[in-house]
């Protein structure tokens, strides 16, 4: 009696033990079709760039004045600004491509250089600057001359891009799917096995780094002074990220 009630317990913790086992198999099957991935497989990352000639010139040019009177700083500086504007529309810039990025008024108070004290005289600085889009890179050394020559007497800040990057985004997507399948073939070969369907891509852009433009000769007196603008490259990426299931 005793064996056959242990016969029994034993074949009752066999069929709990096979029971688990094929449903937890299910459940996996069942995650793997809800999620779309295959249990095995190869993720890889394909990085694609190429590189294109800017076709547009981004520009940050203002004035900044001084003056013991706050409002004369500021008048001064908005009626030059405002001749600037003019100089810019003049030299074929649309008012559109035009921007205001700047507004700064602050006071300076000046101490005397033996002491180190201060005299009590303070005066006051008002900066405006504007953004100004070039769209013939040709023409920015002509833009920036005109602006020096309304005024401006601060250049902060000049960078490049290009205005439409759909084809330059194509031929680095190309390339980067084939580098990805590329780097998927090395590890498969490497592990001896073969790259099945394609389960999962991903996909991010980014652009390169803006080239150093050569300017020469914008201190020389402010007025009359030219810009020699060198636009080189600039470059387009695309990183593709995909798995590939492992075939049998």
């Amino acid at each position: 009696m005793f064996n056959r009630n242990i016969r029994k317990i034993g074949l009752l913790v066999l069929s709990a033990v096979l029971l688990m086992a094929i449903f937890g198999s299910v459940g996996m099957r069942v995650q793997a079709q809800e999620t779309g991935m295959s249990e095995h497989t190869i993720s890889v990352s394909g990085v694609g760039e190429v590189f294109g000639t800017p076709d547009t010139v981004y520009i940050n040019l203002g004035v900044d004045k001084t003056s013991p009177s706050v409002t004369e700083a500021v008048t001064g500086a908005r009626e030059t600004l405002a001749a600037i504007i003019t100089a810019l529309e003049g030299a074929g810039i649309s008012r559109d491509d035009i921007q205001t990025s700047n507004f700064n008024v602050y006071p300076e108070d000046r101490f005397n250089p033996s002491t180190g004290q201060p005299t009590g005289e303070r005066i006051y600085h008002a900066s405006l600057g504007v953004n100004v889009i070039v769209r013939v890179v040709d023409d920015a050394s002509t833009v920036i001359t005109t602006a020096l020559d309304a005024g401006a007497n601060s250049m902060n800040g000049l960078s490049f891009g290009i205005a439409d990057t759909t084809e330059l985004e194509s031929q680095a997507r190309a390339a980067a799917v084939a580098n990805a399948k590329a780097r998927a073939d090395e590890l498969a070969q490497a592990f001896g096995v073969t790259l099945g369907n394609v389960v999962a891509i991903s996909e991010g852009l980014s652009g390169g780094g803006f080239p150093a433009p050569v300017m020469r000769d914008m201190a020389g007196g402010m007025g009359g002074a030219t810009a020699n603008i060198v636009p080189g490259q600039l470059s387009v990426s695309v990183q593709v990220n995909v798995s590939f299931a492992i075939g049998q």
